[in-house]
């Protein structure tokens, strides 16, 4: 197919005036919304906005109480998935929809029409040739279990998946949730090379500097109504955030209440090295904000996982709240007062199944305790006053976190912090895959501890997170802190240009006890740790 033009560009979904309602809680309110042939047309919103109404209406999965649904100018009668498909709707779902068990070319044979289906023995053979298609033959093979893919392999893959339908238009829930830079760059080329065919293009995503970059058109979703729809290359980001969460983007990071007491040293890291990172110096005080800046790939996750007693340091010294630590369990570092907020909230922080009030307090039980019995009275007001603090959205207290957003999920993490009132926190990614709404809150919530006399230590890949949020920045570059930025340098250019600039040992990289730090020891090849991570 041939690229489209804008001027006559025909409208490949079309909702119109839809509503609905689940239960007491109004979705969508009168919402309309077209996307048009070779347009990439951005969807952006809070948790709870409705946008995952929306694609579940336009898909055929969610009947909307009023309105209409057209994709490729024919109204999609009934909640039919099969019709949607049939009329040339295709779907990829955030949390995937392939058979585990089943090997790549039998999954791309089964999502495929029975018309685009090859005779079965060349399956192989036709989904090398789309993996090729879609950069991907270097990452995924066809005779491996689906099950067996990365997490950014798999949406990599749902991606494609959903592509093999030959589609009008094409829904994105959150496609880039579990990538990193390179795949987000590999699937930005799939849905342009899509929007040159004529493709529409419907792409949901938290992250706004990725949609500002390859969408055309954004609309706006706020409490189920539609905030208008823009022109991409006319919209800047702050903007976007104020229709998204209805206030001043400068809003968005608290700063810092002055303190009456001197700060003290809460975190002394003194030529700390371990697998991939090292030697690495610095020290957190009380009361401060300090993030960790870096390309993927510099030591920042060893660095961190070292700190919370996950892997064993080869050298180095560590002091929290004047205890010196072994690092060779996750239980001295909690006991000392050293928090780890993990990334990946589904797998290392939370356990889904079980209730927000268990999940907050499962690390301070202690406090609820007297002579072994729990205090139950005491436990559920503590987590009460919390939810109403950090303003997590949840039916009950004892609510399963896997039924909350991901926003409200990340507060749960957030709030376990508040109870155990450790002295330094070390929070990874502590906004991935959250809303904007979500991310004011996680901000606020995150300087309150520190005004309350808590350390942290923030790593983000975003610059202007870290800019707006933090009271000073470290880079890393293969494995050792580069470069300190201090506050009043603080800007997301001068993040950028720190990160670009390269490898180089700036003051700040040395011991912050004023010893030499040590060197790294050699490999057998000859190159230092620092040089071979």
């Amino acid at each position: 197919m041939s690229e489209v033009s804008k001027e006559t560009a025909p409208t490949v979904l079309e909702l119109t005036g839809v509503s609905r309602q689940f239960g007491a809680v109004r979705a969508l309110s009168d919402v309309s919304f077209e996307c048009r042939a070779g347009e990439i047309h951005a969807l952006v919103g809070e948790n709870g906005s409705g946008k995952s109404t929306l694609l579940g209406i336009a898909s055929g999965f969610v009947e909307p109480d009023t309105g209409t649904v057209r994709i490729g100018g024919k109204e999609l009668r009934t909640d039919s998935p099969a019709l949607a498909r049939k009329l040339g709707l295709a779907m990829a779902y955030q949390d995937g929809s392939s058979v585990g068990a089943e090997p790549v070319k039998n999954n791309f044979y089964m999502a495929a029409p029975p018309d685009k289906r090859p005779p079965y023995w060349r399956r192989k053979k036709w989904a090398r040739k789309l993996l090729a298609e879609f950069d991907l033959e270097m990452e995924l093979f066809p005779d491996v279990p689906a099950g067996y893919l990365t997490m950014a392999e798999r949406q990599l893959f749902e991606v494609a998946k959903a592509l093999v339908t030959d589609p009008k238009v094409l829904l994105l829930d959150e496609p880039t949730t579990a990538l990193g830079p390179d795949e987000v760059e590999a699937l930005h080329r799939t849905i342009l090379a899509c929007k040159r065919k004529g493709v529409g293009v419907v792409y949901v995503s938290h992250r706004l500097p990725e949609v500002l970059e390859v969408a055309d058109r954004i609309t706006v979703l706020r409490d189920g109504k539609t905030q208008g729809t823009f022109d991409a290359r006319a919209t800047s980001e702050a903007e976007l955030v104020e229709r998204i969460v209805g206030r001043p983007f400068d809003a968005a990071f608290p700063p810092p209440t002055p303190r009456k007491e001197e700060p003290r040293e809460v975190l002394i890291v003194d030529g700390l090295q371990g697998q991939s990172f090292g030697p690495v110096s610095f020290i957190l005080q009380s009361g401060e904000i300090v993030g960790i800046a870096g390309a993927e790939g510099n030591g920042q996750p060893q660095l961190f996982d070292c700190l919370a007693g996950r892997t064993p340091p080869r050298a180095g010294r560590v002091v929290c709240d004047g205890k010196e630590l072994s690092l060779i369990s996750t239980h001295e570092p909690v006991a000392a007062g050293l928090m780890l907020l993990p990334g990946n909230r589904k797998t290392e922080a939370l356990m889904g199944v079980l209730g927000v009030r268990v999940n907050a307090t499962i690390q301070s039980l202690d406090k609820f305790t007297t002579f072994g019995i729990l205090r139950r009275r005491a436990e559920r007001r503590a987590v009460q006053r919390l939810v109403e603090q950090l303003e997590i959205r949840t039916p009950s207290i004892d609510q399963p976190v896997e039924f909350l957003s991901g926003g409200n999920q990340q507060k749960v993490s957030v709030a376990r912090s508040f109870l155990r009132e450790p002295a330094v926190i070390m929070a990874y990614e502590p906004t991935q895959g959250v809303d904007i709404g979500a991310r004011f809150d996680i901000y606020a919530a995150l300087r309150s501890r520190a005004d309350a006399g808590a350390a942290i230590l923030v790593k983000s890949s975003d610059p202007i997170e870290l800019s707006g949020l933090c009271d000073r920045v470290l880079v890393m570059s293969r494995g050792t802190i580069v470069e300190e930025i201090p506050g009043d340098e603080l800007s997301e250019v001068r993040i950028v240009e720190a990160i670009v600039r390269g490898p180089g040992m700036s003051k700040s990289a040395r011991s912050p006890l004023g010893a030499a730090m040590p060197k790294a020891p050699s490999s057998s090849n000859g190159s230092s740790v620092e040089g071979s991570a």
